[in-house]
């Protein structure tokens, strides 16, 4: 069974996208902003702006909080925590906080 995309979900819209197209006029066709994760209190998600009528595109990019990371800094943070927890597992167990 295939679903119909939403009418006013842009062709140029990522397939992560969350939001829901098309309710106001003006810019909010251009953002698309994907669900949130939540580690602790901050809010985790991925967003992107891309103007169909000129291509250009900005992002994606990773925002954690308030803070925004491209993909590049996302993926070494993730490296780098990585790190860090295996490095403390050695003295300590993983366990749920």
């Amino acid at each position: 069974m295939s679903v119909a995309p939403s009418p006013r979900r842009p062709v140029t819209c990522p397939s992560w996208c969350a939001l829901d197209h098309g309710r106001h006029p003006g810019e909010d066709d251009t953002v698309h902003v994907s669900g949130a994760l939540m580690v602790r209190r901050t809010v985790l998600r991925l967003c992107m702006t891309y103007d169909s009528s000129t291509g250009d595109r900005e992002g994606p990019y990773v925002l954690v909080g308030a803070e925004e990371f491209s993909l590049h800094e996302a993926d070494a943070l993730i490296d780098a925590l990585t790190q860090l927890v295996d490095r403390g597992a050695e003295v300590s167990p993983r366990g749920g906080a």
